[in-house]
């Protein structure tokens, strides 16, 4: 057993692991797993004189992950440009924790509240996620693409009039995850410079069924796990996995997956160097429209004001 301070559990956080505290000299099963800490429970335990609970040993890697999840800080604060970027870097924190350590509860609960906070930011102000071009020169894997898929395809959504809160919250907790199966994939295969052998490039293309298996336990609804799984399906049917068409994909889908194209485009990677905004979106018309969501293009093209002024034409 190994032993983890009271104070560093938070209120209405969620932790995975059963802890313990030594009571008249024997440890007690206080929580067990999953455990919703009500407000102030903590502080009253602190109060009756227990300073550490204790866990196996087994569940470290849980505990690790709660403990690096629950430290990410989400702005609430700034305004909107400034809070949609440190949205994302905290965004970003966080997927890297989700492809190191294995999904927990509190990290699906944190995922949420980092939707939750992008939701409000962007309902603020829309054009915030103009912002996100300082965030652009990043490297593809260093998690920063899941965050800004999350907030294009809130803007679009909402560009699309899209209101209601917790459908909105759920697109960005899908977008958030729409990634995770990429964690199952060697890193030699993800920053490769050139392009893909062919049994490479059918190992890349599964990472959407190892998504899906990766959230299989948690709590996710189901339109963020069809974003997970379904978000590389295109119009005709020549994506993957399941070679859908237009009519078989949610509408949230539709949205998550043409942000997921527009923010590829517009991104250093290992084997493309990045087009301008208005070079992705001039592309995606001339090459990719049959097969993208032509509303979501349209919303982006108005959502970046100036940038796709001259595609309104």
């Amino acid at each position: 057993m190994q032993a983890y301070p009271v104070d560093r559990i938070l209120d209405n956080s969620a932790t995975d692991f059963d802890l313990y505290l030594e009571i008249a000299g024997a440890l007690t099963l206080y929580a067990k797993a999953p455990y919703k800490w009500a407000r102030d429970e903590l502080s009253r335990l602190l109060a009756d004189g227990h300073k550490v609970f204790f866990h196996f040993t087994a569940d470290l890697q849980k505990v690790d992950a709660y403990r690096l999840s629950t430290a990410v800080k989400i702005d609430t604060a700034s305004p909107p440009a400034q809070r949609i970027v440190n949205l994302t870097d905290a965004a970003a924190e966080l997927t890297r924790i989700l492809y190191n350590y294995p999904l927990t509860e509190a990290s699906v609960e944190k995922v949420k509240d980092v939707a939750g906070g992008m939701v409000q930011c962007v309902e603020e102000d829309r054009s915030c996620v103009a912002a996100l071009g300082l965030l652009a020169n990043h490297d593809y894997y260093t998690y920063y693409h899941s965050a800004r898929v999350a907030a294009y395809t809130l803007a679009i959504a909402m560009q699309m009039s899209q209101r209601n809160k917790p459908q909105l919250q759920e697109m960005a907790v899908g977008a958030l995850l729409h990634d995770v199966g990429k964690s199952k994939i060697d890193l030699a295969v993800l920053n490769k410079h050139g392009a893909l052998t062919k049994d490479e490039w059918e190992l890349m293309k599964l990472h959407p069924v190892f998504g899906e298996q990766i959230v299989t336990e948690s709590l996710l609804a189901v339109m963020p796990r069809e974003i997970i799984v379904h978000h590389h399906e295109r119009f005709d049917g020549t994506g993957y996995p399941h070679n859908l068409t237009e009519n078989e994909l949610l509408e949230e889908v539709k949205i998550a997956a043409f942000a997921d194209i527009f923010d590829a485009l517009t991104t250093n990677r290992p084997y493309q160097v990045s087009r301008t905004r208005y070079e992705a979106l001039d592309f995606i018309r001339h090459k990719l429209l049959k097969v993208v969501h032509k509303d979501a293009f349209q919303a982006m093209v108005e959502l970046l004001g100036s940038e796709g002024k001259e595609l309104k034409k």
